[in-house]
């Protein structure tokens, strides 16, 4: 790919005809930190541009321009990589540019997916698959998994996704990581696939489902705002979803297929607690110790587990006389009936 370096005014570039500054403008924190790099040790040549016309369209490096606006004066020349872009390779510079410059910020990410969307969209008679949307953008798994897509193109999807059929408001998102996004949409997304397939199982009515799929939407709003205060660990996320979408549900005027969603979602953690998850292996390479044991602090350390697992009984079995003969109410058929 040839390229050049000019000296080009700032009044002559534009921005990349596939960004929507209006949906999401310019991180104000970066250009901060870009400006005061530029005042110590000026603007290195890193920026990426194409000659459109009269102008020149930016591919990479769309804040280090806007510092340079506001730091050098709009009237200033800076040193300018041209090359000769395609419109698909804009596209991919401006998924590098968001995927390498701005990690911290999920939605600088999902931009670029809507925008990778979008025009391959314009190019197809369907609706893009995930996978070449992902290839587009170079959020693979790597070149040995060509048709897997990473993390970062699975939460853009799923957000994209949430945030199309209504279920997510887009500014909900705002101000957190990839993981933190990730671990929320995937939760709400597999409680919607949840109610989907219990609704057909028992059939109860499509506005029962939908509504049950909003309370679980706004129950992942209700996480993000807290992980943005610092109040849920990442670790913690997919639990506290479940949980505020049940909270939400309970106080609904109408009963809720969240219920059983949530109580069946409990019960498997716990069957998986029993059974085979990653405590019971550790407790079998417990087991594999004790007649191995020398030290008087090692013998400490295992009877303080058998004193938790006791402690961990005794809550079991208080639930358990809890639970173990739950009173149904008695409801008259014609209010079930009625029920929508």
């Amino acid at each position: 790919m040839a390229s050049e370096i000019k000296h080009l005014a700032l009044t002559s570039l534009a921005p990349n005809p596939m960004r929507k500054l209006a949906k999401y403008p310019f991180n104000e924190d970066k250009i901060a930190a870009l400006r005061a790099s530029i005042k110590d040790v000026g603007l290195w040549e890193g920026v990426i541009a194409r000659k459109k016309g009269s102008e020149y369209q930016i591919a990479f490096g769309h804040h280090r321009v806007e510092a340079s606006r506001k730091e050098l004066g709009r009237d200033a020349r800076i040193p300018i990589i041209v090359r000769d872009l395609s419109d698909e390779q804009m596209i991919q510079f401006m998924g590098r540019e968001n995927l390498e410059d701005y990690n911290a910020d999920f939605l600088v990410m999902l931009e670029s997916w809507e925008a990778a969307e979008e025009f391959l969209a314009r190019h197809a008679s369907k609706k893009p698959e995930v996978i070449e949307v992902a290839r587009l953008l170079g959020w693979l798994m790597g070149p040995d998994h060509p048709n897997r897509f990473n993390m970062t193109a699975s939460a853009a999807f799923k957000a994209s996704k949430l945030i199309a059929g209504g279920y997510l408001e887009r500014d909900a998102l705002k101000g957190l990581a990839l993981r933190s996004v990730r671990e929320i949409v995937e939760r709400v997304t597999a409680q919607h696939e949840m109610l989907e397939k219990m609704g057909k199982r028992t059939k109860r009515p499509a506005a029962e489902i939908e509504r049950s799929k909003k309370h679980s939407a706004k129950a992942g709003e209700r996480v993000a705002t807290k992980v943005r205060k610092g109040e849920v660990a990442s670790r913690d996320i997919r639990g506290q979803v479940d949980v505020e979408a049940y909270r939400h549900a309970r106080k609904a005027e109408r009963q809720s297929p969240l219920f059983s969603m949530f109580g069946k979602t409990l019960a498997d953690q716990i069957a998986r607690v029993c059974q085979g998850d990653v405590i019971a292996e550790k407790f079998h390479d417990i087991k594999k110790a004790l007649h191995h044991l020398t030290h008087e602090e090692d013998v400490q350390v295992v009877e303080n587990i058998a004193l938790q697992c006791e402690h961990a009984a005794k809550r079991f079995m208080s639930w358990e006389k809890t639970f173990s003969k739950p009173q149904l109410k008695v409801v008259p058929l014609k209010q079930i009936g009625g029920r929508s």
